[in-house]
């Protein structure tokens, strides 16, 4: 296969989770626990009146921050899909972790692939699906796109994710259910 061949079909986009309120919360109480644990032994130390435990204090802080920035990863959430012919594979990336794959299917299999007005909400909202999942920067975001496909379990699976337009040509050209919005920014 040539070089071209191979860049006109295929295409891979990524993007980063918006931080929402819930986020910021999950990392204001991460970062209590850290320094709470980061604490506790001087705390032990003075309530309990046991002040040989303020020298385990350098081994918390030498196994606690190393431990407190690999656990800080997963509170960022990046996600990257591909599009390699009719293949469409939907992965998450945790922080530099190495890509998770979320899901994987045909593009051919996808019952549909529609941009996410509120009309198509609605719609397909009570579309009888098992699963809903979000994997998009936001719910509110312009590029928005739904899709539904059977999992490798076999339950039917509706995502939100975000629209590109050359993925979204290449899904197109494969499964005609899929619409291409001019509107899209990427």
């Amino acid at each position: 296969m040539s070089d071209s061949e191979q860049s006109t079909n295929f295409a891979e986009y990524s993007y980063e989770k918006a931080i929402t309120g819930k986020d910021k919360a999950h990392r204001a109480l991460y970062i209590t626990g850290i320094v709470f644990i980061m604490i506790l032994p001087i705390l032990i130390a003075v309530i309990f009146h046991i002040y040989f435990i303020i020298y385990v204090m350098p081994l918390v802080l030498i196994l606690g921050v190393p431990l407190a920035k690999f656990f800080f990863r997963y509170l960022q959430n990046e996600y990257k899909y591909t599009v390699d012919r009719s293949s469409f594979k939907m992965e998450l990336i945790h922080g530099k972790a190495k890509p998770k794959l979320l899901y994987e299917t045909d593009v051919k299999d996808m019952l549909f692939a529609v941009p996410a007005t509120e009309e198509n909400k609605q719609k397909y909202a009570s579309f009888g699906v098992d699963k809903t999942v979000y994997c998009c920067v936001s719910e509110t975001s312009p590029d928005l796109y739904i899709t539904a496909f059977k999992d490798n379990t076999g339950k039917t699976v509706l995502m939100y994710f975000e629209g590109s337009k050359k993925a979204l040509k290449i899904m197109n050209y494969y499964n005609k259910n899929v619409e291409v919005s001019q509107d899209l920014n990427h």
